[in-house]
């Protein structure tokens, strides 16, 4: 039987997600801390985590797990025709010099607002922030639609919209009705990303998508399957993808998908 463990945040998604868990019978436990208690003891080696790093990695490790998820160069370094738009990794300091008003965001965190930014709006908004951490500066473009799909083994599991029609849906009672043509569409995007032989990917992961205006279907980012907000994706489908998102730390002898690693090259200065 499998276990879901979840952060303190008590979130609509989280709740969404344990619930899911209970009706399939598995284990399920939200922490008060970070420190799993000496009482729980996962029925069998399939855990899903749903908990936002760095704080996950001192969880899967007194669990002995790995989390997985993206390199920090990963969105950057795919073909031209899946970006449809000029998009680069630097770090902060250098962005700071070099950009006028261009799109930034953190590679691996929400540390800072994802924004167009010119050098005096980036200052502000990172002024806390290590001039060598790794950023993604691009052209700015205009997303009409945007999905979040669940990948596991190089499988679309499950989509969602969160913008549509050029606006953020704002909440789990806006959902619009999506055309079923369009599903497709997405459903067939990114799964022609993921199908790829010269994209590698880890077992389980976040892919956005979207539609740039004049120019189609594109990705817009990775993010990691057990950290990524669900919106109307079908939970069940979430959790199997999280079962998919570790590993069992002893069974990994170098990965490139050990997010942990990742995490650390972004972020200068954690320790994991």
């Amino acid at each position: 039987m499998p276990s879901l463990i979840c952060s303190s945040r008590y979130t609509v998604d989280s709740q969404i997600l344990r619930r899911a868990a209970q009706q399939l019978g598995w284990e399920t436990l939200r922490l008060d801390a970070d420190r799993i208690p000496d009482w729980f003891e996962p029925p069998d080696r399939e855990v899903a985590f749903f908990y936002t790093a760095p704080h996950i990695f001192d969880i899967g490790k007194q669990l002995s797990r790995t989390l997985l998820g993206c390199n920090p160069d990963w969105t950057v370094n795919l073909p031209p025709e899946l970006l449809r738009r000029d998009l680069r990794q630097t770090t902060l300091h250098v962005a700071l010099d070099t950009i006028e008003n261009h799109f930034v965001k953190h590679s691996v965190s929400k540390a800072f607002p994802a924004a167009i930014y010119d050098r005096i709006a980036l200052a502000a908004a990172t002024s806390t922030i290590h001039p060598e951490t790794l950023v993604h500066v691009g052209e700015p473009v205009r997303w009409t639609h945007e999905y979040r799909c669940f990948v596991a083994n190089r499988n679309v599991m499950t989509v969602s919209p969160y913008v549509y029609e050029g606006k953020i849906i704002p909440d789990y009672d806006s959902f619009p009705a999506v055309p079923e043509t369009e599903i497709s569409e997405v459903w067939a995007f990114a799964e022609s990303v993921v199908h790829r032989s010269d994209v590698d990917c880890p077992d389980a992961f976040v892919l956005d998508v979207g539609r740039i205006a004049d120019r189609g279907w594109a990705v817009v980012e990775c993010n990691e399957c057990w950290a990524s907000g669900i919106y109307a994706c079908n939970p069940v489908a979430v959790l199997q993808t999280l079962l998919r998102g570790n590993v069992e730390s002893d069974s990994l002898q170098s990965s490139n998908w050990d997010f942990a690693k990742h995490y650390s090259l972004a972020c200068p200065g954690f320790v994991g």
